[in-house]
């Protein structure tokens, strides 16, 4: 059996002189009784909470973090021996973690512990324990409260250091790409709305069917992928502005009002405005790529994906735009069947090479704003974003369907072919970004256990 930390001794030995039988029975038997409504009000406490409503939602509270706060105090304060109080210190630890990947700031949590103490505190009140054993009950209490508030405090902070070095190697790893081709990239795509919106208006044809170019290619780059690498600029919120007025003022303008004489002054002052604010979005554009400076780190080297140590930075944003825009991501996590026997029959470089094609494959299929990442090996995992699960189903099955389909070229004029299993999730809200990672790999091995080649969802 392992032997327990020094920090569980110590409690153990705190708790060994100040409580006793009878007041440990006490304590228990309140959580073992009231634990869903200690929950309850702990939740209630924190809804109410303007500082606290960004990082939860009704629905996550209900379905997940309510039955885990209720186990979190069975653990820990209904624990029988010093084993069992280390573990449910050594739970703290994870519970630290969870906090840092959610972003929940300490003083929230400190402040719902506080007021838990409170709540356990009230009810021993009404027991039948004497003076001096009710003095010991809430010792008993304040104690194990504070000790696991400590672990959990220590957890966090790591974390959080650990999670903005990484932030910090993310930047420096999107300020290593080719930003010269991004950059074209991203103003071509400006072009093509512009090209469109300029056939259409100059054709006379009904403007409502237009996207919007918020909506565009480029438009889910500026929202999703943009803030990452430029998020103190000063051009960036410029762009921002420049789309809303184009979204909000001069399209809608265009619908209502549109002149079908294409030659008309109106038509030509709505052409202007729109000219004068995309050339501006260009113009802010390159000057946003020209601040950065070229590094080459962080890129991974076979692919040229994402590294999975940036994952963590991107499903931080989009939780975070889940809970203040209400929609809805998904990942792919996506393994390469039979991997080991590419390896073992064509040689390593044959391995290599699927892997650059299966790469290439998944990036030809989703859209500017998502990311794909090499998750490990054979393993590939996508964040698409704004999307529903139907719709990231069929971008999954397009996905399986390319790679089922195609010849990877070896040496020596042979070809071979791979499937591929795929495990789908959609964001259900959770504000830990690892719950929704775990449920895409799960949903993977379903895929695998299937038979293979198809896609699975959590």
């Amino acid at each position: 059996m392992q032997t327990p930390s020094p920090l569980a001794q110590e409690t153990w030995q705190a708790l060994a002189e100040t409580s006793s039988a009878a007041v440990r029975s006490a304590v228990a038997q309140i959580i073992d009784r009231d634990k869903a409504a200690l929950a309850g009000a702990f939740y209630r406490h924190m809804l109410s909470d303007p500082a606290a409503t960004p990082f939860l939602s009704v629905l996550a509270v209900e379905e997940k973090l309510k039955p885990g706060l209720q186990r979190w105090m069975e653990v820990l304060f209904c624990h029988r021996n010093i084993d069992e109080l280390g573990a449910a210190l050594a739970l703290q630890k994870h519970v630290g973690e969870v906090h840092a990947r959610a972003q929940i700031p300490v003083h929230l949590v400190a402040r719902g512990l506080r007021l838990l103490k409170h709540e356990i505190n009230t009810r021993l009140l009404e027991t039948d324990l004497s003076r001096e054993e009710l003095i010991h009950a809430v010792l008993y209490v304040d104690l194990l409260t504070d000790v696991a508030f400590e672990e959990m405090s220590a957890s966090f902070m790591l974390s959080s250091e650990h999670s903005a070095r990484t932030d910090e190697a993310y930047k420096m790893y999107e300020a290593g790409r080719n930003l010269a081709l991004e950059r074209e990239k991203q103003s071509v795509a400006v072009l093509e709305w512009e090209a469109r919106f300029f056939r259409m208006l100059a054709a006379g044809t009904p403007l409502e069917d237009i996207p919007s170019l918020e909506d565009s290619e480029f438009g889910l780059w500026l929202h999703h992928k943009a803030p990452l690498l430029f998020e103190d600029t000063r051009e960036l919120p410029l762009i921002e502005e420049c789309v809303d007025r184009v979204d909000q003022s001069l399209v809608p303008l265009a619908v209502i009002g549109h002149d079908k004489d294409r030659r008309s002054e109106s038509n030509r002052a709505l052409a202007k405005a729109v000219l004068v604010e995309v050339d501006e979005v260009k113009f802010l554009l390159r000057t946003m790529f020209d601040r950065l400076v070229d590094l080459e780190v962080g890129r991974d080297v076979l692919t040229h994906l994402f590294n999975r140590r940036f994952l963590p930075s991107i499903l931080k944003r989009e939780i975070s735009l889940v809970r203040r825009n209400g929609d809805s991501f998904c990942l792919l996590m996506l393994d390469i069947d039979h991997f080991k026997r590419v390896n073992d029959e064509y040689g390593h470089d044959a391995g290599d090479r699927v892997l650059q094609q299966v790469a290439a494959q998944m990036v030809g299929q989703v859209r500017a704003g998502d990311f794909v990442f090499r998750y490990g090996g054979e393993e590939f995992l996508a964040v698409l974003a704004e999307i529903d699960q139907a719709r990231a189903q069929v971008v999954a099955e397009k996905i399986r369907q390319r790679i089922q389909d195609l010849e990877v070229s070896l040496t020596g004029g042979r070809t071979i072919r791979v499937t591929v299993s795929i495990g789908l999730a959609t964001n259900d809200g959770h504000p830990d970004y690892q719950r929704l990672i775990d449920r895409a790999d799960r949903a993977l091995y379903m895929a695998k256990n299937a038979g293979r080649n198809r896609i699975a969802r959590a």
